[in-house]
C-alpha cells in the first residue's frame, strides 16, 4: 500500500524556514533550545521578554544562566546522561518548575521538553510559560476560601460571647459604681477595661467576618490622605516623629469609600507609631503611575522580620501583646475591595506598606 504525503507546510506559499522563523517570532510562551554542550541556540522574543535577556546577550551561553541555583550543574548532567542511556523522566511531558530572570528573581514556569537528533548532535527544546501570575490568583483563591470559613466560624463566636460579655460588662460597672473601697474598687476597674478591650475584640472580628459593603463616592485622594495624616499628627509628633507629607499639586480624583479608605491608613499610620517609640521620621506619598495611585507610608523603624513579613496580612496573627491581628487583615480586605492591593516590605532605612488603587 502505497503511503499517502503529508505535507506540513503548503508547498510554494512559503518557504519551510521563514514559516518556522515567523511562528517562533510570534510565539506567546518562551522557546529555547540548547545543544548537547548545553549552549543555548534558540531564545525567541517572548524568553527575551520573560527573562530580560536580549537573544544576541545569551546566544551561546551556558542555560545555567536562567537556571534556579540548585540546579547549576545538575542539568548538565541530566542531560548527559539522556545522551548516553535515551531515558529521561521529563523529556515528552509537561511539568512545573523554576526558573532565572535577568535581576536575579526566581518565578514559577510551566514547562514542555522536547529532544531531537541532528546529525552528530542532540538538540533540546523548552516551550515555557511565566505562570508567575496564575499562581498568585491561586494563593489569593485560597486565601479567600480560609477567610471565608474564618468568617462563618467568627459570626457564630461572636453570637455566642458578646450577649454574656454584655451583660458581665453591665454587672461589673454596676458593682464598680457602688464600690467605696479603693482596692476593690481598682481590681473592678481592671475587670471593666478587660471586658472593653474583649468587647473589642468581638467587634472587629464582626467586621472581618462579614462582607464589605462601600460607600463609593469621587473624592481628591490627596485632600483624603491629608485629612487622615492631619488626625495622626498630633500623636505623631508627640512620640518625636517627623512627618514628610509628598503630593501632586492637583487634585487626583479617585472613586472609593473616604472612611473605609482613612481607616486602612490609620491603621498603617498606627503601626509606624509604634515602630518608633524613640522618634524617627515618618514618610507618606502620593505617586500617581499609569492607571493606579500609589499611597505609600515609609518609617525608619527596626523593619519588619522576615519571619513576621511572611505573616503580615494573616487573620489573628500579631507581635504585640494587646493587638487582635486584624488590623492589617482588614485593611487589605477594603483594600482588595476597592479593586487594589497592598504591599507590606523593608527597605533601606525601615518598613513600608504600599497601598495600590485603580484609577478606574
Amino acid at each position: 500500500m502505497k503511503k499517502k504525503k503529508v505535507l506540513c507546510i503548503e508547498e510554494g506559499f512559503f518557504s519551510g524556514r521563514e514559516l518556522l522563523q515567523g511562528i517562533i517570532d510570534t510565539a506567546t510562551d518562551a522557546i529555547i533550545a540548547i545543544d548537547d554542550q548545553h549552549r543555548i541556540i534558540l531564545f525567541n522574543q517572548a524568553a527575551e521578554y520573560i527573562f530580560g535577556y536580549k537573544a544576541e546577550e545569551i546566544l551561546g551561553k551556558d542555560l545555567d544562566l536562567i537556571l534556579p541555583p540548585h540546579l547549576h550543574g545538575k542539568h548538565r548532567k541530566y542531560i548527559q546522561e539522556f545522551i548516553e542511556t535515551g531515558v529521561s523522566k521529563v523529556i515528552g511531558k509537561v511539568m512545573e518548575g523554576t526558573a532565572c530572570r535577568r535581576n536575579g528573581e526566581l518565578f514559577p514556569v510551566r514547562i514542555s521538553r522536547s529532544a531531537t537528533h541532528c546529525g552528530d548532535t542532540w538538540i533540546f527544546t523548552a516551550i515555557m510559560r511565566d505562570i508567575s501570575s496564575q499562581k498568585k490568583m491561586e494563593q489569593r483563591f485560597l486565601e479567600n476560601e480560609k477567610l471565608a470559613a474564618v468568617g462563618l466560624a467568627v459570626s457564630r463566636i461572636v453570637h455566642e460571647i458578646k450577649n454574656p460579655l454584655v451583660a458581665i460588662g453591665g454587672f461589673v460597672h454596676s458593682l464598680y459604681q457602688k464600690e467605696e473601697d479603693p482596692s476593690k474598687k481598682k481590681k473592678l476597674e481592671l475587670v471593666l477595661r478587660e471586658v472593653q478591650r474583649l468587647e473589642k475584640l468581638l467587634t472587629d472580628i464582626s467586621q472581618f467576618g462579614k462582607p464589605l459593603k462601600l460607600e463609593l463616592k469621587k473624592v481628591d485622594i490627596v485632600e483624603l490622605c491629608q485629612e487622615a495624616l492631619d488626625v495622626y499628627r498630633p500623636r505623631l509628633e508627640e512620640a518625636g516623629i517627623k512627618i514628610i507629607f509628598k503630593a501632586p499639586e492637583a487634585p487626583i480624583y479617585l472613586e472609593v469609600d473616604e472612611e473605609r479608605l482613612k481607616e486602612v491608613l490609620f491603621n498603617i499610620m498606627q503601626n509606624a507609631l509604634e515602630a518608633m517609640p524613640e522618634g524617627g521620621t515618618l514618610e507618606f506619598e502620593i505617586r500617581p503611575e499609569e492607571g493606579q495611585v500609589n499611597l505609600i507610608i515609609r518609617d525608619t523603624g527596626p523593619g519588619i522580620p522576615e519571619h513576621v513579613l511572611k505573616q503580615l496580612f494573616t487573620p489573628f496573627f500579631t507581635t504585640k501583646k494587646k493587638g487582635t491581628g486584624l488590623g492589617l487583615s482588614i485593611s487589605r480586605k477594603i483594600v482588595e475591595a476597592h479593586g487594589g492591593h497592598i504591599i507590606g516590605q523593608n527597605y533601606e532605612k525601615g518598613a513600608e506598606f504600599i497601598v495600590v488603587l485603580p484609577r478606574n
